[in-house]
C-alpha cells in the first residue's frame, strides 16, 4: 500500500542541460502546480553525476547531447548508477528517440509546460506502481 503522504510529496527532479537558461526555464515550469521539486540543475556531465548521487532524485530530466558525456546511452547508463531509483526523461528535438536509448521515457523540446510536467510525472517510479 502507498504512504499517502510521500504520494503527496512533490517529485524530486535533477535536471540536467548545459544551457543555463533552458535549466531555469525548466525549473521554473516544473514549479508550476507544485507537483515536482527540482533538487539540482547540472550543466556537465561531473555536476550531473555529483548531484544524482548526493540528491537522489526521483526523475532526471536530461539533453542527451550534453558536451562531454560518452554518450546518450553511456551518459544514461552513468546517471543510473549514481541514482539508482531514479527513472530517466530525455528532452529531444524530434520524434526520432535515438538520443533516448537507455532512458524510460523521453519528450520533445517543444512541449508545453503542462505536457513537461506530465511527462515527467508519468515517467516517475510513482506512477509505474
Amino acid at each position: 500500500m502507498t504512504d499517502p503522504a510521500a504520494a503527496a510529496a512533490p517529485l524530486r527532479v535533477l535536471l540536467v542541460d548545459t544551457d543555463d537558461r533552458v535549466r531555469e526555464s525548466l525549473a521554473g515550469l516544473l514549479r508550476i502546480g507544485q507537483r515536482c521539486l527540482v533538487v539540482g540543475t547540472a550543466g556537465t556531465p561531473d555536476e550531473a553525476l555529483r548531484l544524482a548521487t548526493d540528491t537522489q532524485p526521483e526523475v532526471v530530466v536530461l539533453d542527451p547531447r550534453l558536451p562531454g558525456a560518452e554518450g546518450g546511452a553511456a551518459f544514461i547508463a552513468r546517471i543510473r548508477d549514481a541514482a539508482p531509483e531514479a527513472r530517466i526523461l530525455v528532452l529531444v528535438w524530434s520524434d526520432v528517440a535515438d538520443e533516448a536509448v537507455g532512458a524510460d521515457a523521453y519528450a520533445r523540446k517543444t512541449f508545453r509546460s503542462h505536457e513537461l510536467i506530465d511527462a515527467v510525472v508519468s515517467t516517475s517510479r510513482r506512477a509505474v506502481a
